[in-house]
């Protein structure tokens, strides 16, 4: 879960404020992350077509066995769904990871996830779909690259929480 605070500028732009802890790896290999961001996001519409730009700024206390170390983050996420029929679309998406300031490591290259995927839409309640992830990943020492190949399954609620 990666709760935040959401401020609408208007009904296709909105700021948020969010806070995030995250607890990876095993055994003696565990690290934990506190992590702020806040973030903006624009959805213009352009005839059926659906889009979202999220423009992301995080900071990121990051628990090693070794003690913590502060990291900022921006990221930069671009969607688009394109109908194939009333209820059914394909959805393209990309989002970049980009290390800035003291101890971003050896490069400025964090990571990148491309996916594509098929779904279906149901009215008001929200949409379904599968799809395909690439993920590149860089090391913190800059040479050591990961690629990961991931199939996604997910389930997006339309609910609004506010009344």
């Amino acid at each position: 879960m990666r709760p935040g605070v959401n401020y609408y500028v208007r009904p296709n732009l909105f700021l948020t404020q969010g806070y995030v802890w995250i607890r990876t790896g095993s055994g003696s290999t565990v690290s934990t992350e506190h992590r702020s961001w806040q973030q903006v996001q624009y959805m213009p519409k352009a005839l059926v077509v659906v889009m979202s730009h999220r423009y992301r700024l995080e900071q990121r206390w990051i628990g090693l066995a070794t003690g913590h170390r502060y990291q900022n983050r921006f990221r930069y996420f671009y969607r688009t769904e394109l109908p194939a029929t009333s209820r059914y679309f394909v959805g393209l998406q990309n989002e970049i990871f980009l290390g800035f300031g003291q101890n971003r490591g050896a490069a400025v290259y964090d990571q990148n996830r491309a996916y594509v995927s098929v779904g279906k839409r149901f009215g008001a309640i929200g949409r379904i779909e599968v799809g395909y992830m690439y993920q590149n990943l860089l090391h913190r020492n800059g040479t050591v690259r990961e690629h990961n190949h991931i199939a996604v399954i997910s389930f997006l609620s339309s609910k609004s929480w506010a009344r």
